[in-house]
């Protein structure tokens, strides 16, 4: 039973997820955090003050009020569980200044058609609590190519693979006649097997195919890494990092942003050329972590996470996000206050609030942001 307590003193928040049910949600894939199986996808639980989805706040004066209304939890980082099921988009997410642009830019546009959430920068962080498959990053040209050439590509196609940038190659691979993407596209998954692709790759592909027939973004899925991250192993995305995670349960934390620029692989809008120009070339994934308790803390990154199992101290100075995975956590406030957390709730502690003592029963995901 989901539970909570909190000391009439203490002005940390105490708050609910915000329930996001796309189509790629694992069904009833978040009930055990979010409160209810209601027998539909579960995609995503956000804990934030983003507008798209702020958190309430459950206890005490401010109960019925959510993040969004309270000035102090302004910048935020946005913790989101995440269950896939089936591939997510191939997207991207635009850095500070596109981010910004784009933003003020459709203003004057019908909000139907905008394509920015927001205008500020994205970058996120995703730690896995199952294994979890990840495409991020570019793979080696001359593996990509190869599978290409196997496949029946047209010699055209598979240099510019091998040979021009990343997002000259997108567009190649995007820029083939329907025709020749239904030739290639069912001698891909036997082309990267050939080619002497992991079997987890090969079956992460073939995942990809058989939800997206005849979507030329499964070709474009090809160009990217891929990598299955072991429970407690994390990837730091930056802005600008082509990406589409394709099934698992993960924990991500990410800048208070929502924005998200698609090439493929979704019913959603797909933006090619404005995806492909908030590409950074100069960026790059980070692989992180491997135990629970480690601290992940990746360069570029203004927030750093921890699953931990045994008690934690967290200083004042930043914005605090502590969110009962398994168990029950008790969050003491300055050695005094008290709030315990059932699975699925959060407490929220603004950077005035006091240090905090976290002693989680089981696990709790404990994360820290830059002011």
């Amino acid at each position: 039973m989901r539970r909570f307590r909190q000391t009439a003193t203490s002005s940390v928040h105490v708050v609910r997820g915000v329930l996001k049910d796309y189509a790629w949600g694992a069904v009833d894939g978040l009930a055990r955090w979010s409160g209810s199986a209601t027998g539909a996808p579960q995609a995503e639980l956000w804990f934030g003050a983003h507008p798209a989805g702020a958190s309430p706040v459950v206890v005490g004066p401010d109960a019925g009020r959510t993040l969004a209304e309270l000035p102090e939890h302004a910048g935020m980082p946005l913790v989101k569980l995440l269950a896939a099921s089936t591939p997510l988009s191939l997207q991207v997410h635009p850095d500070a200044e596109r981010a910004a642009h784009g933003w003020a830019a459709q203003q004057d546009r019908p909000p139907e058609t905008w394509l920015y959430a927001d205008d500020a920068e994205k970058r996120e962080m995703l730690v896995a609590l199952t294994a979890f498959d990840v495409h991020v990053g570019w793979r080696d040209p001359a593996a990509a190519a190869e599978v290409f050439a196997r496949a029946g590509a047209p010699e055209a196609l598979v240099d510019t693979v091998a040979t021009a940038d990343r997002r000259d190659a997108v567009r190649a691979v995007l820029a083939l006649t329907p025709d020749e993407c239904a030739r290639i596209e069912p001698r891909l998954v036997a082309a990267a097997t050939a080619a002497g692709w992991s079997s987890s790759a090969v079956s992460a592909l073939a995942r990809v195919a058989a939800t997206y027939p005849a979507d030329p973004g499964v070709l474009v899925a090809v160009l990217l890494d891929h990598s299955v991250l072991a429970p407690g192993e994390g990837v730091a995305v930056p802005a600008g990092v082509v990406h589409s995670y394709v099934v698992g349960l993960a924990v991500e934390v990410m800048t208070s942003s929502d924005n998200v620029l698609r090439l493929g692989l979704t019913p959603k809008a797909i933006a090619v050329d404005e995806a492909l120009s908030a590409v950074r070339t100069d960026r790059q994934p980070v692989s992180l972590g491997g135990f629970v308790g480690e601290v992940l803390d990746p360069e570029g990154m203004p927030f750093d996470l921890v699953i931990a199992d045994q008690p934690v101290r967290v200083g004042a100075g930043t914005h605090r996000i502590v969110l009962a995975l398994h168990g029950v956590t008790t969050v003491r406030v300055d050695g005094a206050d008290v709030v315990t957390l059932g699975e699925g709730q959060a407490a929220i502690a603004a950077p005035a609030e006091g240090d905090l003592l976290v002693e989680p029963d089981g696990s709790a995901v404990v994360v820290t942001g830059d002011v």
